[in-house]
Formats: structure tokens, C-alpha cells, sequence
């Protein structure tokens, strides 16, 4: 499973610094049902960077990644494998076609 994460995080992460910013981390709440438009996610953003303790510019870490793809609370952003497995799948194929 954690590798699996990591690999989620890798190909969220497109520009490689470790950290998945705003427009970064919007790939992955798409997948897991967010539909707001661009200012409830710039607000959503924020609240969820605000309740680890870190800030909107600094983004999310892989650790922080982690802990909210393994979180099963209101707060957390819960996949299980089949999910993750299927994230990866779409976001490999989007990155081969932006090829």
C-alpha cells in the first residue's frame, strides 16, 4: 500500500519538488469526488493545509499525502488500493497523451 501512495503522490507531484501544490493536489480531489469550482477549492486547500499545521504555499508533503489517503475520519481523504490503483492508471495515461 505505500508503495502504491508514493506512486499516487509521484505522479500528482509534476513538477517533481516533493510537494504537491494547489493545482497539484486539485488532480487528486477530482478523483476522490470534489466538484467545487476554483474558489471553494482554493478554500478547501487552505482549511486542509490549516488543520496539519502547514502552510497553503508550503504544500502537501508525501507525508502528509499519506496520512490523509490512510484516514477513514470526515477529515481524511480515504482510498483503498482499487482506488489508488485506478487514480494511477488515469493519471499515467493522461501524462502519455501530454506527451
Amino acid at each position: 500500500r505505500d508503495g502504491l501512495i508514493r506512486e499516487a503522490f509521484t505522479v500528482c507531484d509534476k513538477d517533481g519538488d516533493l510537494r504537491l501544490s494547489s493545482n497539484e493536489m486539485r488532480v487528486f480531489a477530482g478523483f476522490i469526488g470534489f466538484q467545487g469550482d476554483d474558489a471553494a477549492w482554493a478554500q478547501e486547500f487552505r482549511a486542509l493545509l490549516a488543520e496539519s499545521g502547514t502552510a497553503p504555499s508550503a504544500g502537501v508533503s508525501v507525508e502528509l499525502f499519506t496520512t490523509l489517503v490512510n484516514d477513514t475520519s470526515d477529515n481524511g481523504c480515504y482510498c483503498t488500493d482499487e482506488e489508488l490503483g485506478l487514480l494511477l492508471g488515469r493519471l499515467q495515461g493522461a501524462q502519455r497523451a501530454w506527451q
